[in-house]
């Protein structure tokens, strides 16, 4: 009996062997990081830790961490089309709706990966509405392997461990009253997450959250071979980021010309189109009771930047106006949209490894943004003037 029963832990012992080998395997055969990658918001990039890891370890590369204003790459000025070919690979890491809180679970999981680097941070200002991030798009962009290395890496600080599971869980609850589901019910990072929200750590859950961390991590690996092989790579080119900005600036005032043609606003034309068009009239004064005096976002960025000092990270971080004649019209009126401005600018300055690139002063300047929101023709060209000013090659 003794020999039956020391041959099947053997056999158990050699069958989690050969299973925690995976992950292993995986990594000593994945192909390279492609270029055309990079330049592309791809939204596996949100949650993937392996293709944001590659993107950092590539050379002469620089993430940057934004929302929608990413999708804008029809934009001449737009970084992706400004710095190709110039040996810069901006690598785009969000969508619509990664605010704070998506870019904290990223840039707070990498951890050692990113020490020491340089990162661009764009900041949305629809973000600071009152109820903060909602609970479905939060969702859409929730990474439980991120969180659980966050939860699982001791030069973390607790408060902050505390702080982002108190978050997941009231988004989690969130989520549950606005749709009748219950999301991640019983799931490591469910289960770690709320045990941290209610200021404990139990140890019981790791061997949990370890095993959890390990299929995710193969899943990551083997999502991330799909995803890179839908791309090209491209024989790397030297470093040069000497521009004539005048010529690019004439160009997207010209393509500008071509793009505008329907309204006062300066907006793209497919975008008043769709989105104001007929309804012009009836968004008249509709902001005046907006404000956002208060939101759950200035704590997440508070977390984001807190984490980004753990890091040593060189962060430059971009503060995109609002529209100034749209949001006059809509009555969102001056004094508030300068209480907001005012209350980012006070959070980013008092981190002394923070770039800002305060951008809110050119709120009334004619085509620096594409719509009502989004950076357009003048706003990326002085993004990119402050990224060749910023970005140091190592």
């Amino acid at each position: 009996m003794k020999r039956v029963i020391a041959a099947a832990l053997l056999t158990v012992a050699l069958c989690a062997a050969a299973v925690a080998a995976v992950p292993l395997v995986l990594e000593q055969t994945m192909p390279a990081y492609p270029s055309s990658l990079a330049s592309d918001d791809a939204e596996e990039k949100i949650t993937s830790m392996w293709l944001v890891e590659q993107g950092a370890k590539a050379d002469n590369s620089l993430l940057i961490f934004g929302s929608s204003e990413l999708k804008t790459s029809d934009i001449v000025t737009h970084p992706a089309n400004f710095f190709a070919g110039s040996g810069l690979q901006l690598d785009l890491v969000g969508r619509g709706s990664c605010q704070s809180i998506i870019h904290a679970l990223a840039i707070g999981a990498q951890g050692e990966t990113l020490r020491n680097r340089q990162i661009v941070l764009i900041t949305a200002p629809q973000s600071y509405v009152a109820e903060g991030i909602a609970s479905d798009l939060f969702m859409a962009n929730y990474s439980q392997q991120q969180l659980l290395d966050i939860l699982a890496d001791d030069s973390i600080p607790a408060e902050i461990k505390t702080y982002l599971s108190t978050r997941v869980q009231q988004l989690f609850d969130d989520y549950e009253a606005d749709t009748g589901l219950t999301p991640e019910e019983g799931s490591a990072g469910d289960l770690l997450s709320a045990a941290w929200a209610s200021g404990k750590n139990p140890w019981y859950l790791n061997p949990y959250a370890a095993l959890t961390r390990w299929l995710l991590h193969a899943k990551d690996l083997a999502t991330s071979r799909s995803v890179v092989a839908d791309y090209e790579d491209a024989a790397p080119v030297p470093l040069d980021l000497h521009f004539d900005y005048q010529k690019a600036l004439d160009e997207a005032m010209a393509q500008a010309a071509e793009m505008v043609t329907n309204n006062d606003f300066t907006m793209q034309d497919s975008y008043y189109s769709t989105y104001i068009g007929a309804r012009l009239d009836q968004m008249e004064g509709k902001d005046s009771n907006l404000s956002y005096s208060t939101s759950p976002e200035y704590d997440d960025l508070r977390c984001l930047l807190d984490l980004c000092k753990l890091w040593d990270l060189e962060v430059l971080f971009v503060h995109v106006p609002m529209h100034g004649a749209w949001n006059d019209y809509t009555g969102f009126d001056v004094d508030r949209r300068a209480e907001y401005y005012d209350a980012v600018r006070g959070i980013v300055e008092a981190y002394d490894n923070v770039t800002l690139l305060d951008l809110t002063a050119s709120e009334y300047e004619p085509y620096f943004l594409c719509d009502t929101m989004h950076l357009g023709w003048k706003g990326w060209l002085a993004v990119d003037r402050a990224i060749v000013e910023f970005y140091r090659a190592d």
